[in-house]
């Protein structure tokens, strides 16, 4: 009766005997458990200083109060599943396939479902157990009093729906591709899609949805015109002598649409297990490419009569042949598959620019800096992606040691491998480059700049700043990239370890390093405490103070510091300074923006401390190079070796022999 699932088990065996697989998930919980903690305390703080007087001694004044807490908590497990549960299961038939291992499980007994089936339960189990971490704090949020049963039991079932949704996505991107790299980053990309139309159509059609996450707020928290509230479905129809059982089943049938589609996503799983269990992973971007290619070159046979501006030309390398071969040899290096790149991120990019600037009149347009906050996001990832996977792209093509045979340093490999890069990295800043003029032409009045020097000074400093901080943010991230990709023996593990560890980079520092954030309430608090005396001489509380502009400009220079985009927040102070003094008090920028100054010193610092940056991930790369790769590098490789002349020794052989 109860079946064997050798499939499941194997799955979990591989799981638990993997360093990584314990690594994941303390990191995970610690994370998660820190921030559960963290906001149980702030709500704990909060209700305990609104009670005062005799009731501040009750032992039971928080009786009741585990409601507001329960509310704030779960929307953290959602989105912990709608994190993790992509990065867990996109690999589950990628990993198949990379080995040369999905005839195997053909040839088996198992059918193709159950081969779906068994990898899907494979890793809803690590995702069951991570949640399970995080109900001893909910098990004293409930004792706390508040939170109904039917409350519990429905977030349970609501977080189960979440599991499975996002693991039939992240199943159906690894049934798909090819390679883990590129499931991993559609289960991603899909994964954020439908929290953006989930997150715009939320207020309008919450039932007709089928996110679990919507449906939990819309059963238990409810909306409002200024965004959650107190108004859910189930506080509404618990008026009407709803039963308990039946507030169950309602929470229950609102599920339906999420687990059809669930359904439906395994089903096509199943279905592309089997037809593209054998694809070609060598060369899709190339693959992608061609088929452009062959648009491109009949549109242009049909309009110019086959006009070429970019020719093919075949040249060898003089100084740099491991660049050359980057450039020449690789579909990320040709000029002409390049164009194509430029044209798919620049065309939308400009077009947006072009309206912004249309509409806005110059004035500050935010939604551009969420746009350059975009594409940010996905040059980082290509950086990443290409950076990460330059040693074990020459491992898995097994002409890794064709090149460390040659004269070449490690260091050498690595600096002309890094080199090759170039070209993408400038076509990857157009865009970039694009916003950044944009910004500029809405912020500044160069009708009114001509009288004044000085500003025509701080603009060219603006457009140089932004120009090199935009390369070296680049450097960084591929240096980054680079340092944790060189270990790795396959492609799909070097990518998914460099664009985790630069992406919880970037997420973490963002997260600490914003006003508000713990780095930036800190290094103020710090500096209120050491210049306590001149704040209490100004008998002021007023956060415009100069005294506490300087506090929040020093606070603001540490996070610049810290942060990936922390070169991008201080350049854009001194935008706003030279330019369009309106800008939110939750900008990293806000308070060197009040001085021209202030800005431009914060930049230069910022600028310089990124400099150094750079240099010491470039010098650590280059120093672990040689050990990483195998390749022991003597100094005595540098120089030729002296010839030394002996003269014939006289005497006899055997004398010569002794």
């Amino acid at each position: 009766m109860i079946p064997e699932l050798p499939l499941l088990r194997r799955e979990l065996a591989e799981l638990s005997s993997r360093r990584r697989t314990y690594v994941i998930r303390f990191v995970g919980a610690i994370i998660v458990l820190t921030t559960v903690m963290v906001y149980y305390n702030f709500h704990m703080a909060l209700l305990g200083s609104s009670i005062s007087g005799f009731g501040s001694a009750n032992p039971h004044r928080f009786l009741g109060a585990g409601a507001p807490i329960f509310r704030g908590l779960v929307p953290v497990l959602f989105v912990s599943v709608q994190l993790l549960m992509p990065a867990l299961i996109c690999g589950s038939i990628t990993i198949e396939k990379e080995r040369n291992t999905i005839g195997t499980l053909f040839v088996t007994r198992l059918s193709p479902m159950t081969i779906v089936l068994e990898k899907l339960g494979s890793r809803l189990v690590p995702m069951f157990t991570f949640l399970l971490l995080t109900f001893p704090v909910l098990a004293v949020v409930y004792s706390l009093g508040g939170v109904e049963t039917t409350f519990l039991l429905g977030t349970l079932w609501l977080l189960f729906c979440e599991c499975l949704l996002h693991a039939s996505i992240g199943l159906l991107c690894s049934s798909w591709f090819a390679t883990t790299v590129t499931a991993f980053i559609w289960s991603y990309g899909l994964t954020g899609l439908l929290a953006v139309f989930s997150s715009l159509f939320a207020h309008d059609l919450p039932l007709a949805l089928p996110t679990p996450y919507y449906l939990w707020i819309a059963a238990f928290q409810g909306f409002n015109s200024s965004g959650y509230g107190n108004n859910s479905l189930l506080s509404q129809s618990s008026s009407g002598f709803l039963h308990p059982l039946a507030q169950m089943l309602f929470v229950v049938a609102t599920t339906i649409p999420s687990l059809m589609v669930t359904a439906v996503m395994v089903l096509m799983a199943r279905v592309f297990l089997v037809r593209r269990a054998f694809i070609s992973s060598a060369s899709v971007m190339l693959k992608v490419f061609k088929s452009i290619d062959g648009f491109f070159v009949r549109l242009n046979d049909r309009t110019t009569g086959g006009m070429v501006l970019m020719k093919d030309y075949t040249s060898l390398p003089l100084f740099d042949p491991v660049a050359w071969r980057e450039r020449s040899k690789k579909s990320l290096g040709k000029a002409r598959y390049l164009f194509r790149i430029l044209v798919v991120m620049e065309g939308p990019t400009l077009f947006i620019c072009v309206g912004a600037a249309t509409v806005s009149a110059r004035s500050d347009f935010s939604g551009l800096r969420d746009l350059l906050l975009l594409v940010w996001g996905i040059v980082a990832m290509i950086l990443a992606m290409k950076g990460a996977t330059i040693i074990s792209t020459e491992r898995v093509r097994e002409t890794l040691d064709a090149l460390l045979s040659t004269p070449l340093t490690a260091k050498e490999i690595l600096t002309q491998k890094v080199a090759g890069m170039q070209r993408l990295m400038m076509v990857l800043a157009i865009p970039i480059l694009s916003v950044h003029f944009t910004l500029l032409l809405l912020n500044v009045d160069f009708r009114e700049i001509m009288s004044s020097p000085a500003t025509i000074l701080i603009v060219v400093w603006y457009t140089l700043g932004f120009i090199l901080t935009t390369f070296l943010t680049m450097q960084i991230l591929v240096w980054l990239a680079v340092l944790f990709g060189l270990r790795s023996q396959s492609q799909s593990r070097s990518a998914m370890t460099g664009i985790c560890l630069i992406a919880g980079w970037v997420i973490v520092s963002s997260f600490l390093g914003r006003p508000g954030g713990y780095v930036f309430e800190a290094f103020s608090n710090i500096c209120q405490s050491i210049q306590q005396g001149d704040s209490s001489r100004s008998g002021s509380e007023n956060n415009e103070t100069p005294t506490m502009q300087l506090n929040q400009t020093i606070a603001a220079v540490i996070c610049c510091m810290i942060r990936a985009d922390g070169g991008i927040q201080a350049n854009e102070g001194v935008l706003v300074a030279v330019g369009n003094p309106y800008v939110e008090k939750t900008e990293l920028y806000y308070a060197p923006s009040r001085s021209i100054h202030a800005a431009l010193t914060v930049a230069t610092v910022v600028f310089l401390w990124q400099v150094l940056l750079l240099l010491l991930i470039r010098m650590l790369t280059l120093r672990l190079a040689p050990r990483m790769l195998g390749r022991f590098d003597q100094e005595s490789e540098y120089h030729t070796p002296e010839v030394q002349h002996f003269t014939s020794p006289s005497g006899t052989i055997s004398e010569m022999i002794a």
